[in-house]
């Protein structure tokens, strides 16, 4: 009858560990294995699923990224190059997550306190909806899940949906691309 609720997904989380005189061969992570019931992970999945079919949610690859992050003009035209700013990004990954590395320029907000504290923290409504100055606002998580929830809560506040994007793949895939990581202590804006 319990069977169907017994763990079954095991994931690994690397933790820093400290170089220390009783630990003279300092490794760079401690691997510390927890598990997730299969069936959780599927109905979390298929909430994003469901909310990225119903918006529909844009996403950017991280070289989408990256490179709009290096790019500082913009043609509009054949006549005139107009500065375009970089997208404004959000980091909703919990602090302990962060802690391990984030995204430059990226802005610590974690998922549970988005929806109160975006406006007052990274910009509001008004900024990202204007047709001549608007930015793009460019949401991230681990892996691509929490950023979809993220991205969908950030349009029912009333961005504009063509303004806000969840970055494929999240965190993980981002420095498995190879791009720069930042020390979250040193970009820390809030």
């Amino acid at each position: 009858m319990f069977s169907i609720l017994k763990p079954t997904n095991f994931a690994k989380l690397h933790i820093l560990v400290p170089k220390t005189p009783s630990n003279p061969y300092f490794t760079n992570y401690k691997t510390r294995q927890f598990s997730q019931s299969t069936i959780v992970f599927n109905r979390f999945s298929e909430l994003a699923k469901k909310i990225k079919e119903s918006y529909p949610i844009s996403e950017i690859t991280p070289q989408e990224l990256h490179s709009s992050l290096n790019s500082s003009l913009s043609t509009t035209s054949n006549l005139s190059p107009t500065p375009k700013q970089p997208p404004i990004i959000i980091d909703v990954r919990e602090k302990d997550e962060q802690l391990r590395g984030i995204i430059p320029t990226a802005i610590p907000l974690p998922r549970g306190i988005l929806e109160r504290d975006v406006e007052r923290k990274v910009t509001s409504v008004k900024e990202v909806n204007d047709l001549e100055n608007g930015r793009d606002i460019v949401v991230y998580c681990a892996g691509g899940l929490r950023s979809i929830m993220a991205a969908e809560s950030l349009i029912r506040l009333g961005y504009k949906k063509e303004n806000v994007k969840s970055l494929i793949g999240g965190y993980d895939n981002w420095k498995e691309s190879g791009f720069e990581v930042a020390d979250y202590e040193t970009s820390k804006k809030i």
